[in-house]
């Protein structure tokens, strides 16, 4: 198939994700079938450092990832002077109406969800891309996007808890391996982490106390049970 030629302005694509399928299939929608530029990372990190010096046309971005969720990483991509208007478009199996409004509050182009058909990606992008330079819409306020962003991680809360609460119940009946701790550490460390950068204070300093009764079980020489209430409590004790 000839390079995308209906619409020039698409060259590159600064793509975001952490499943190595989609990765698959999106390299062959894209840069096999369209011959267009493509920088896949597979984290938010890796994906901040790349942009410096790779002025994409548009920005693919996966909405649930482990390190930092495409919504955050869009904020931080913002702070680039190269990528602070680069048209942006969700990846995601997320898209019913509450959560298209939210996207959209975030200043995204469009969304595209998943599975999709690689034969027609492309495509998508292209009239998704037409569609918001007819509306010439601009990326909204700082104040706007951080609001915005403070109301996705209210959202997703409650799912964020039942994870940890689900690693919790597996370490504590399960192997207590410290690659299991340490990855219910994690869970809780990340979680801190974006409740303080979005100002949601009191729950960072709640989650805080279970942060470091976590971090004492991957540091201890042997774990026992009894071990994992400490963290219990403190989830039982989250009131928000």
């Amino acid at each position: 198939m000839e390079p995308m030629k209906s619409f020039p302005e698409l060259q590159s694509v600064l793509f975001v994700e952490d499943d190595p399928d989609t990765q698959a299939a999106v390299r062959f929608a894209l840069q096999e079938l369209h011959q267009l530029h493509l920088r896949i990372c597979s984290t938010a990190r890796e994906a901040l450092h790349a942009a410096t010096d790779f002025p994409a046309s548009v920005l693919l971005l996966d909405v649930m990832m482990p390190e930092i969720d495409g919504a955050s990483l869009l904020a931080g991509l913002r702070q680039s002077d190269i990528h602070r208007s680069t048209p942006a478009i969700f990846l995601t199996s997320l898209v019913d109406a509450e959560d298209l409004r939210y996207y959209r509050s975030l200043g995204v182009a469009g969304v595209i969800s998943k599975p999709f058909d690689p034969l027609t990606l492309g495509e998508r992008i292209v009239a998704i891309l037409r569609d918001s330079q007819c509306t010439d819409s601009a990326p909204p306020p700082m104040d706007s996007e951080l609001g915005a962003l403070q109301r996705v991680f209210e959202r997703e809360l409650p799912q964020r808890l039942m994870k940890i609460r689900d690693v919790l119940e597996h370490c504590r009946n399960g192997s207590m391996s410290r690659p299991d701790c340490a990855h219910l550490w994690e869970l809780i460390e990340d979680l801190r982490n974006t409740a303080s950068t979005y100002g949601h204070h009191a729950i960072a300093r709640n989650v805080q106390r279970a942060e470091q009764a976590a971090a004492a079980l991957v540091l201890s020489p042997a774990r026992n049970a009894s071990d994992f209430s400490k963290i219990e409590r403190e989830l039982q004790s989250w009131s928000f």
